[in-house]
């Protein structure tokens, strides 16, 4: 299974109640893997793709996946499967309000947590909870119904 988890976002959160539920997520899923969010500042599609890319340089992420709504449609078994084939480090990007260029999704693979569209301050809270539930999943707890 995936030793950590990084995420790594235009934006922050300026909503306390997401950001409260992403936080109380984000505790849990400490306890199963080494999990962190990176936010970077919104400064247009251009400028966050070049950015995010840098970050993944830096950081030497191979496993990438990019939060579109074209991307791959997962259930949920079907995300934890996917984190689970994974030894080593797995990245999520959500791009801003304007997304991210659609170099760096030719580049990566992509995912989608709806076909319909959500700010990337809910994005970051359903993914979030996504990977909780799949940690869940994973280890045979009961949060997963």
């Amino acid at each position: 299974m995936v030793s950590k988890i990084k995420i790594i976002c235009i934006g922050k959160i300026k909503e306390n109640n997401i950001k409260e539920l992403c936080d109380e997520f984000t505790k849990r899923i400490k306890p199963f893997c080494g999990f962190e969010i990176i936010e970077l500042k919104d400064r247009g599609i251009i400028e966050d793709t070049e950015l995010v890319n840098q970050k993944i340089k830096e950081e030497k992420i191979k496993n990438v996946f990019i939060l579109d709504e074209h991307g791959k449609d997962l259930t949920s078994i079907e995300f934890s499967n996917l984190i689970n084939k994974i030894e080593e480090n797995i990245c999520f990007v959500i791009g801003g309000a304007n997304g991210l260029s659609s170099n760096i999704k030719k580049e990566n693979k992509t995912i989608c947590l709806s076909k319909m569209t959500f700010t990337h301050e809910m994005a970051r809270l359903f993914l979030t909870e996504q990977i909780y539930r799949s940690m869940m999943i994973l280890n045979n707890r009961s949060y997963h119904k």
